[in-house]
């Protein structure tokens, strides 16, 4: 766990923080919901926050888990996060019940900035990474002339899309695809995001996901000559840049995907 003196944002607070409520959202995937006021204050969409699973620095796992902001509640002083269950620290976070305190640790990272001459944008996820694109179109829709947005959404099955009834209630238009074609369109996403481009001329793409798809995003952005972020799954220790343990390589060398990231220009990182 850091210290203090080693969260050296002025944003970022190390907070014990109370669950407001957990649930199971699909198999294997859960929503947490924290109380957590100076957090929910500063938090920005595409930032995340570390969560420590155990309280006690004895126990295993030892490191926090960087979990992605998926909404956030600045009047109830709260943030929701979205996680899936791969490992010893996220099944043990399951298993957590609403009252008992966590020790988080954020906003962590830099979020989205989407320029203001962005008026058609093409937010493209894959499996986990959905959560903060979400949290970005909430903020977007509560300008007076939001940009327009369509989802671009990928999964293995139709299993792989969550919070589908909160999707349905936004201002953005769904789009999805699955590898098996058990839902939507049958391949990958960024297909389906290529052939709804030659009709839609996207000004401005965003992208959450895994390598792969990030990989393919990005070669079709520069194909295409579009602008965008993509934002980065990594694994972290410390989750406040002193450890270099997210270390990613991009145009202008090495970078730390905690702090410098996790949102990063499209053209910049080297996937």
């Amino acid at each position: 766990m850091p210290s203090i003196n080693e969260i050296r944002d002025e944003k970022m607070v190390l907070v014990q923080s109370e669950i407001c409520e957990i649930n199971e959202v699909a198999p294997g995937y859960c929503r947490l919901q924290l109380k957590a006021p100076q957090i929910a204050a500063a938090a920005q969409p595409g930032q995340f926050i570390q969560v420590r699973v155990g309280n006690d620095v004895s126990v295993d796992p030892l490191l926090a888990r960087p979990i992605s902001i998926f909404r956030i509640n600045k009047e109830a002083g709260s943030v929701a996060l979205l996680f899936k269950i791969v490992g010893r620290g996220t099944k043990l976070l399951a298993s957590k019940r609403r009252g008992e305190k966590l020790t988080i640790w954020g906003p962590v990272g830099n979020g989205f900035e989407i320029p203001e001459q962005a008026k058609k944008i093409a937010l493209i996820a894959g499996g986990i990474g959905m959560p903060p694109l979400f949290c970005l179109q909430e903020k977007l829709s509560l300008d007076p002339n939001p940009p327009k947005m369509i989802l671009f959404y990928g999964g293995r099955t139709s299993q792989d899309f969550l919070e589908m009834d909160l999707w349905k209630k936004s201002r953005v238009r769904i789009k999805l695809a699955t590898e098996d074609g058990s839902m939507g369109f049958k391949g990958f996403v960024t297909d389906s995001f290529v052939d709804e481009h030659k009709s839609e001329a996207f000004d401005f793409v965003i992208a959450c996901g895994p390598t792969p798809m990030l990989r393919a995003v990005q070669k079709i952005a520069s194909l295409f000559r579009l602008s965008g972020q993509i934002s980065l799954e990594s694994y972290m220790a410390c989750g406040v840049g002193a450890c270099l343990g997210c270390v990613c390589q991009t145009e202008q060398g090495s970078r730390r995907v905690c702090v410098d990231g996790p949102v990063f220009p499209i053209e910049e990182v080297i996937l």
